[in-house]
């Protein structure tokens, strides 16, 4: 899994592990209310789990709304900037709560990445990226002209003919599937 890290947009690599991303997502909060101090190394400020609670910020960091607090740092699975407001950086991390456990979720960077500009473009189309449950490219083919019909119905008396992974390349060879060890994954 692709992580962003920090304000200044590195991306740091994760293990693609089936672990909980929701473990994981966090900010760092700094209260800009206070003076900076170098001995203290800048702003005081807290790490907090994802999706925050803005009471618990305003509590321990001893704020009274939002405008006295500001992200410095942040643990997602999306980009953010200093100024983004909590309720947005809430409300993407609650869709991403959703999709946990769905093979979807383990793979959104590697979707992101073939089809999609930004993060907020993939949680928009989400819903019709379809995920087949095949192991290869010659199963997809065979999932697709046997079951999905793809190519109408075929005869049982045909079925044994077909050359499946010479269609199944062809399929992969298109690069409209994203084969993954999660499924295949397909966009349109």
């Amino acid at each position: 899994m692709m992580f962003t890290r920090g304000l200044g947009s590195v991306v740091l690599p994760k293990t693609r592990k089936e672990v909980s991303i929701i473990e994981e997502m966090k900010i760092y909060i700094i209260n800009t209310r206070t003076p900076y101090d170098e001995d203290e190394d800048g702003y005081s400020g807290e790490w907090f789990p994802c999706p925050v609670d803005i009471e618990e910020v305003k509590e321990r960091l001893g704020l009274e709304n939002e405008d006295e607090f500001e992200i410095a740092d942040y643990e997602l699975p999306f980009s953010i900037s200093g100024d983004t407001k909590l309720w947005e950086v809430n409300a993407l991390c609650r869709i991403v709560q959703d999709m946990e456990g769905t093979p979807i979720y383990y793979e959104m960077d590697v979707i992101q990445e073939k089809w999609f500009g930004s993060f907020e473009d993939f949680i928009d189309h989400k819903d019709h990226i379809r995920c087949y449950k095949a192991q290869d490219s010659e199963s997809l083919a065979r999932y697709l002209l046997l079951e999905e019909h793809i190519c109408g119905e075929v005869s049982h008396d045909l079925q044994n003919h077909i050359d499946y992974a010479s269609y199944g390349r062809e399929l992969e060879a298109s690069g409209e599937y994203l084969f993954t060890s999660n499924g295949v994954f397909y966009y349109r």
